[in-house]
């Protein structure tokens, strides 16, 4: 069995009497890229700082390549860091600020300037090597900070929110910056975010995370049409929830519930009737609010993303009473008792 790459064995973190990550066990594997993924406040930067040794765990074991790293202090650890803030001296020129890490470890000259250089490369900056940071759009000041941190050839390379000060298009293009940079060097990364959609894009496996416990982890294929309970549907981007009347609960996304004429037999799907509440043109499709009652009798608010080249009968209008099937192969069926959440003073 290979060694992961870090793990932690029954890790808690508390502050007085708040506690920030509660008795987790968590194993990173070599060579992939694992989200640490949850609201604010959940725990996933304290398990990162724990983890980078910036922070000690209260109790538990913090393991590297299998080595008891628990009390080891950052610094010897030999794990890259990358930080919201990219924390570059303004003062050094980019092939300076990532040829630094590489200096403090006395790497000698020549190797420190080979290592600037191929860190350069990988992330595409190696004809801005002599500019400084200042010179440099918000995008190409994360690409020096990601290389900075690659040329001490980590072992792990940490990432905390790296993302979060970058409009939505550079987002996009430094999620596959990132993923390209992984696949090339088979580097093994961790991610925090808060970012659904970045952790179900770049992950190799996620773990999800509340109230400073795991609740989910997996590799996105296998958690996301499966989420185990309606904090992670809801976390996850599910809008739709449903109770089935033999005690189970069901989480449907909009692109799977049909609105359909009200004569139309259910053959497989669950289905219930309803009014249309609102209709929303979006180009190529249309999100459509509708009132309806479940199984037990509640009334739910569903939505809809009606394709008219796809869809059974006319468009719906507000007003119209129309029938909703959510096809029983697409309902991801939830753990009725979720873990509760608990304060977070301001702890992530």
């Amino acid at each position: 069995m290979t060694t992961p790459a870090a793990e932690l064995i029954g890790v808690s973190q508390r502050f007085g009497s708040f506690t920030a990550v509660d008795a987790i066990d968590l194993q990173i594997p070599r060579g992939r890229l694992t989200t640490l993924l949850g609201p604010s406040g959940c725990g996933k930067t304290t398990t990162l700082r724990m983890l980078a040794g910036y922070s000690a765990p209260t109790s538990g074991r913090i393991l590297i390549e299998g080595d008891d790293a628990t009390r080891t202090p950052p610094e010897k650890r030999n794990l890259g860091m990358v930080f919201q803030s990219y924390a570059l001296f303004p003062h050094l020129t980019v092939a300076d600020n990532v040829a630094y890490g590489p200096k403090m470890r006395r790497v000698p000259a020549p190797e420190r300037r080979l290592r600037a250089n191929e860190a350069l490369e990988l992330v595409g900056l190696a004809h801005l090597a002599d500019r400084k940071p200042k010179q440099l759009s918000g995008g190409q000041q994360q690409r020096v900070a990601l290389a900075r941190a690659i040329a001490i050839r980590p072992r792990l390379l940490l990432l905390d929110e790296p993302l979060s000060n970058l409009d939505a298009r550079l987002r996009v293009q430094m999620r596959a910056e990132i993923r390209r940079i992984q696949s090339e060097t088979g580097l093994t990364i961790v991610l925090v975010t808060h970012d659904q959609d970045e952790a179900l894009e770049m992950s190799d496996e996620m773990v999800l995370m509340r109230s400073g416990k795991i609740v989910q982890s997996g590799a996105p294929r296998d958690v996301f049409p499966a989420p185990a309970d309606r904090f992670v549907a809801e976390f996850l981007g599910y809008e739709n929830f449903l109770a089935l009347g033999d005690g189970r609960q069901a989480a449907v996304r909009p692109e799977h519930l049909r609105v359909v004429p009200l004569d139309t037999p259910a053959d497989g799907a669950v289905a219930l009737d309803a009014v249309v509440r609102d209709v929303a043109y979006r180009g190529v499709d249309l999100l459509v609010t509708l009132d309806a009652t479940d199984a037990t009798g509640a009334a739910v608010r569903l939505l809809a993303d009606h394709r008219a080249d796809t869809a059974t009968g006319p468009t719906p209008s507000a007003g119209d009473r129309v029938r909703i099937l959510a096809p029983e192969a697409r309902l991801a069926l939830l753990d009725p008792t979720p873990i509760p959440a608990t304060p977070t003073e301001g702890i992530s």
